[in-house]
């Protein structure tokens, strides 16, 4: 059975993070603008934890090169506004590195209006999966569609992004993993249902290309606006063709409004969700009917005793962070800060030095994850793993 950490405690502890000061010259801090509230407070709490409690274990050894590191947050409720405001502060306060950011659109904004690149800020283990922020070197500015957050007199700009170092792998890799596990299974006829966003349409484009790779169209799409978040007409025109499978491009409460009303009409259909959901509020909103439901994973289960970096994360929680239980995002927030304590160690204690060392970490083993980065490389992983929610409420691979 899954057990459930309390919200407040998460949230007390997340809250202690905001009330960091900037450090002293031994010490390099890492800037995060996450959301601590709103849609995506549930992730963003848990990536945080596992970045502080690596943090830790390495201060508690000394540092890195006589050197500590100190996270700094600052809660953006998942809007994008926010997260400019809190990046502005950081560049103002001068932090070393950022890191660990949620939300494509959050994420997408800095890009447009270029305060990493101005700042020559990186940003490392962002949690989007938004294949436009992963444009290969050389690939020239465009503009792009800007979703529902578009602030006056800017234009989403996307191409190569120098400061974006990605951990994880993008809407395109899960996509294809997906699809490649629903064609196995027999399935050629697939449904998604995205939001009006820019996570919704990335991903929408992820899965009809992974489905033009074998030969098939997507059979139906349903659309539902984030303000509402009302899935009924998106239910109603997802079903019409009864698709086999459908992807669920949604987190939160529409996630789970979906889940519920399509088993009602369709209770036989594989549902999918990619990684961003999560499989804990799912279960513990609708229970029983979670059973069965496929979610991509992005980062080593972390429960699996199997994995170095696995074993190394449950001692690491078990020390620092005992009252916060382990889940993905734990998991990947202590990816995301073994990266940046390597390039720390590699020399990274300025703005310009992290960006040389991030680069320098060529197919960095972290434990059984491999990150590969170089001057022309900002994808550091295409790790996808699918697992199933059991009976239970468990997952199982």
């Amino acid at each position: 059975m899954i057990r459930y950490a309390s919200r407040a405690s998460l949230f007390a502890v997340c809250l202690a993070f905001a009330n960091h000061a900037l450090a002293a010259d031994d010490t390099i801090v890492v800037g995060q603008s996450v959301a601590l509230t709103g849609p995506l407070a549930e992730n963003g709490k848990e990536l945080s934890a596992g970045m502080k409690a690596y943090f830790d274990s390495v201060n508690a050894k000394g540092g890195v090169n006589g050197r500590k590191i100190s996270l700094l947050v600052k809660d953006d409720a998942s809007l994008p506004a926010k997260t400019l405001q809190n990046t502005q502060a950081f560049i103002t306060d001068g932090v070393a590195v950022l890191a660990g950011y949620t939300g494509t659109a959050n994420v997408a904004l800095l890009v447009r209006t270029k305060k990493l690149k101005d700042a020559d800020l990186s940003l490392v283990g962002p949690m989007t999966g938004a294949d436009s922020l992963r444009a290969p070197f050389g690939t020239e500015e465009k503009a792009a569609g800007q979703g529902n957050y578009k602030l006056e007199g800017d234009t989403f700009q996307e191409g190569y992004v120098p400061q974006l170092f990605h951990i994880r792998a993008g809407y395109g890799d899960e996509a294809r993993k997906i699809v490649k596990q629903a064609v196995s299974l027999g399935m050629q006829k697939m449904g998604v249902l995205y939001s009006d966003d820019a996570f919704g349409k990335s991903g929408l484009a992820a899965v009809s290309a992974a489905l033009r790779e074998h030969n098939l169209e997507l059979a139906s799409k349903g659309i539902y606006n984030l303000k509402t978040g009302d899935v009924k007409e998106a239910v109603k025109t997802i079903n019409q063709p009864r698709p086999q499978g459908v992807v669920i491009i949604a987190t939160g409460e529409p996630a789970q409004a979906f889940v519920q009303q399509y088993r009602e009409v369709d209770p036989g259909a594989q549902l999918f969700a990619l990684s961003a959901v999560s499989y804990k509020s799912l279960v513990k909103a609708l229970g029983s009917k979670t059973q069965g439901v496929g979610i991509s994973q992005v980062v080593p289960m972390p429960w699996n005793s199997l994995t170095p970096v696995s074993k190394e994360h449950q001692r690491t929680m078990k020390e620092f962070a005992p009252n916060v239980p382990l889940t993905y995002s734990t998991m990947e927030g202590h990816i995301i800060a073994k990266v940046i304590t390597e390039a720390v160690r590699k020399g990274g204690t300025s703005r310009a030095k992290m960006r040389e060392a991030l680069e320098g970490l060529k197919s960095q083993d972290v434990g059984g994850y491999i990150v590969n980065f170089n001057d022309q490389e900002r994808r550091g992983s295409r790790f996808v793993d699918i697992t199933v929610i059991g009976r239970e409420g468990e997952l199982m691979r």
